[in-house]
């Protein structure tokens, strides 16, 4: 397993996220991320193509390749919610880049709301696998590997329907986003862990509400994720993975598990199935009073908003380095 970082550890930092006016400094592109990990001393880096390079030129890519080759770091490309016509002019660019893996989005839900999928989340994974199975032939002729993300939509059954296209699709694995779809953090992993090939890690902290539970960003080590019995494990399911540190969202999380309308977006369910995680946010959740908010929730500067992201990454580094020395 190596370790690395995703650009979506800053959203700030990387400028996805603005306040009007707010930002006085260059965003950390492709090139200021491989430095961030060489200084850390990390293997990878995971990062969408568009936006992070000034254009998407043969030469651009051949210029990333030859950075990527320099350092020594390896690349995981993101992209968008999966579509064919995305893939298909992508996917050539990821290869050339040196990729080997390319995460894809199953969709753009959050939350686990899945019943605000127009024509109705079933219809959607049906068109997603369609999607898939048209795209195969490209990764066989390119050597790739797609790497779904359970992106607080997916459950691990339908990653493992997914994943039966073919040996070339794969999970990315979110640690943390079992919890948005009513599930363990531990049985995810143990449900697809024979197809993971990446993996995020993030860490939450867990706010009780009327309505479910919130899920907080947290630097990796100080949220709830049981951490010493889950990188263990991730070693035993996925020891060739690649490892992304993806501390993302600036907003909390709010998983509304006891409304209802949350649960009109799955099919019937044994209650029994989501036990792991109600048992979870029952001996995590803070009470609903306490402080949950992120810097970028109350309107921090800019600046200050990056600085957060940025020493969240630090620790995360330091606290991983207890468990990966070598890595």
């Amino acid at each position: 397993m190596s370790l690395g970082i995703a650009a979506y550890s800053f959203p700030c930092a990387c400028g996805l996220a603005r306040r009007e006016g707010a930002c006085h400094t260059p965003p950390l592109d492709a090139w200021g991320l491989i430095d961030l990990a060489q200084r850390h001393g990390l293997h990878s880096v995971e990062l969408p193509l568009h936006g992070y390079l000034p254009n998407l030129d043969v030469s651009t890519i051949d210029r990333l390749q030859a950075r990527l080759e320099e350092t020594g770091i390896g690349l995981v490309v993101d992209t968008p919610q999966i579509d064919l016509a995305m893939l298909q002019a992508l996917l050539p660019l990821a290869a050339r880049a040196g990729a080997s893996t390319v995460r894809v989005l199953v969709s753009t839900v959050l939350e686990g709301a899945r019943a605000s999928v127009p024509g109705g989340w079933d219809a959607h994974l049906a068109w997603a696998e369609g999607q898939l199975r048209e795209v195969y032939p490209l990764l066989d002729e390119l050597g790739l590997m797609l790497a779904l993300e359970n992106h607080q939509d997916v459950t691990s059954a339908e990653l493992l329907r997914l994943c039966a296209v073919g040996p070339r699709i794969g999970v990315t694995l979110d640690v943390a986003n079992p919890l948005a779809v009513g599930e363990g953090v531990l049985e995810f992993a143990r449900a697809v862990g024979p197809h993971i090939r990446n993996v995020h890690l993030k860490d939450y902290t867990i706010h009780a509400t009327g309505s479910g539970y919130r899920l907080v960003r947290a630097a990796v080590g100080e949220g709830d994720l049981p951490w010493a019995e889950l990188l263990p494990l991730l070693a035993e399911l996925a020891p060739t993975a690649t490892l992304q540190i993806e501390l993302a969202a600036l907003y909390g999380r709010h998983i509304r598990i006891f409304e209802q309308s949350w649960w009109q977006g799955f099919p019937p369910t044994d209650v029994r199935a989501a036990l792991p995680a109600l048992h979870f946010m029952a001996s995590h959740a803070r009470p609903a009073a306490t402080a949950w908010q992120t810097p970028w929730e109350l309107g921090a500067p800019f600046a200050e908003v990056a600085g957060w992201e940025l020493a969240q990454f630090e620790r995360s580094v330091a606290f991983l380095r207890a468990f990966y020395p070598g890595k």
